[in-house]
């Protein structure tokens, strides 16, 4: 029995390191951490009798192995190999690359594959600190994990892959035979970027991976590579992944190459097998930069019908990440998080990208989320209305690490993107149509921009008893019915950052909804947006903190920043 982990509570609630568990002991054996789960369940030979200083793990598996020394222990060089080699052999059979010997003012990284010092990028030896408390440790130690191994002991820089290039030649391929929307083109592109990339995670191996299909080009024609695509592949992306039973989309939907009826269309082998090679030429696409999607959102749809009926000006990255930088202090955990018009889901998945580890819990028995988002989308028209899964897609690619290290949970992980994101397609009015109150705790949206057609809305809002209601502001345009709801579902004391047009201040026909906003809510301030940031029209941010209690009701200054 292990006095230390019980008296100190370790086992439930272990330090941090970033994402990491941090077990800071020296009287722990290593049989000791297996018994109590910390660390896997096999057998460790005669280290299980070692105690160790330290130990960072994450989900049984260690990450590092720490030996601490008193300064007078730790002065010369032989002093310093010394303590490397009393703990090279414990790293070695507990399956971890890194080794930190420190006395907490100098430490040495050490390769236990190589049994080396670690060198930074320059390739000189790494010289940084083991400090716990320090939050770029965690970033370091992600770093040298992710280029160590038996052949390197130097630091390289991360590879992000950011195939927009790629994207656009796979498009005018597509485009050309096809002559299909830029929409349909792009969710044909993400299809076949989904295959690739489940392939390069190793969730889709044998038959139904990348590679296979590849190989088959040399013993069979194109027609049948591409019908077994449809008919053994395709089904097995949405095995692993199910859809959503209500809505029906998953994290893929192109039907340029396969039909509505899942059968693959004829005449389109060729410039498949062309796609498919470019992808092959383009080499693994493992990690990938985040912001690919959007980059997608913006070059692709910038002049499509679909924006102009809609209103759907995507939000440049940079507009989303100030946001998030102000509200991502906010988040805690319980709490529901929603944008009621999520296109790619940007607002709700940048605040959460660096805390996976920490908000979804996860076992053999599945995922266990401490906060929640809920994202809603119309789509773009009636014909295609398919938004909702490159927000699927894109929360895939997010999760992509978790996923790779659980991959036997990918229906678990289906559910929850299908849990996170609702396709809105009951009714024209999408999000509108339901008069959710006093759900969300924090609102994170850049909601539809658009005049002309929103009479259409407020017809039909009239033909529902409960949705006359509750939209009594009469606001103009679609944005208007927006923010009534926006202020309607949070939360009392709730907060919202909503990316509003400038008009919505001074319309005449809005003063109805600026006195509903000022009876609600705080406006803790105004950020005017700096002309062309949504390439169209000049929008404005804001910060609205929900009151919704009468008795606590008091003005608080609006304050105007311009950036």
């Amino acid at each position: 029995m292990s006095e230390e982990l019980l008296q100190r509570d370790l086992i439930k609630n272990p330090d941090k390191i970033g994402k990491w568990d941090f077990y800071n002991i020296g009287s722990t054996t290593v049989s000791s951490l297996k018994k109590y789960g910390i660390i896997r369940n096999v057998d460790y030979g005669d280290v299980e009798k070692k105690k160790v200083d330290g130990i960072i793990v994450q989900r049984k598996n260690v990450i590092a192995v720490i030996e601490y020394k008193v300064p007078a222990e730790f002065k010369t060089k032989a002093q310093q190999n010394k303590a490397v080699k009393q703990e090279i052999e414990v790293a070695k059979r507990l399956n971890c690359k890194l080794l930190i010997a420190t006395d907490t003012k100098e430490t040495i990284w050490v390769n236990s594959l190589t049994k080396k010092r670690i060198n930074d990028e320059n390739g000189d030896e790494l010289k940084v600190n083991f400090d716990h408390k320090d939050e770029k440790i965690s970033e370091l130690i992600e770093k040298i994990n992710y280029s160590i191994n038996e052949l390197n002991n130097t630091l390289k820089p991360k590879q992000l892959v950011n195939p927009t290039d790629l994207a656009k030649q796979i498009w005018q391929d597509i485009w050309m035979v096809s002559g299909a929307t830029p929409e349909n083109c792009l969710y044909t592109f993400i299809e076949l970027f989904i295959f690739k990339y489940l392939s390069d995670l190793e969730l889709l191996q044998g038959i139904y991976s990348f590679n296979t299909l590849i190989a088959n080009f040399e013993t069979n024609n194109d027609e049948e590579i591409l019908e077994n695509y449809a008919s053994v592949i395709r089904p097995k992306i949405k095995e692993l992944f199910p859809e959503n039973l209500t809505d029906k989309t998953t994290i893929i939907n192109g039907t340029i190459f396969v039909s509505k009826d899942q059968k693959a269309v004829k005449g389109y082998s060729a410039v498949f097998k062309k796609v498919l090679l470019k992808f092959k030429t383009y080499g693994k696409l493992q990690h990938i930069d985040y912001d690919f999607k959007s980059q997608l959102f913006e070059s692709f749809l910038k002049e499509s019908i679909s924006k102009k009926n809609w209103g759907q000006f995507f939000t440049p990255l940079k507009v989303v990440r100030a946001i998030v930088e102000m509200a991502k202090d906010d988040i805690k955990d319980g709490m529901k998080i929603c944008d009621p018009a999520c296109g790619v889901g940007k607002f709700l998945l940048e605040p959460i990208v660096t805390k996976l580890d920490y908000l979804y819990e996860i076992n053999k028995k599945g995922i266990t989320p401490k906060i929640s988002i809920h994202g809603f989308d119309k789509g773009f028209d009636k014909d295609e209305q398919k938004t909702i899964i490159l927000a699927k897609a894109n929360m895939l690619i997010y999760f992509s690490d978790l996923i790779k290290e659980n991959p036997g949970l990918t229906k678990n992980f289906a559910k929850l993107f299908n849990d996170s994101f609702t396709l809105k397609t009951n009714s024209i009015l999408g999000t509108l149509s339901e008069p959710i109150e006093n759900e969300y705790d924090l609102i994170l949206t850049n909601p539809p921009y658009v005049m002309s057609g929103s009479s259409n809305l407020k017809e039909e809002i009239k033909k529902d008893g409960d949705l006359t209601v509750y939209y009594k502001t009469n606001a103009m345009g679609v944005e208007g019915l927006f923010m009534e709801w926006i202020i309607k579902a949070l939360k009392p004391n709730g907060k919202a950052f909503v990316v509003v047009p400038a008009g919505l201040f001074n319309r005449q026909n809005d003063k109805h909804l600026r006195k509903f906003i000022l009876d609600e809510c705080y406006i803790e301030c105004i950020i005017s947006l700096p002309p062309k940031t949504f390439l169209l029209l000049r929008k404005k941010l804001i910060y609205l903190d929900s009151l919704k209690n009468p008795i606590k009701r008091k003005r608080k200054p609006i304050l105007f920043l311009r950036i």
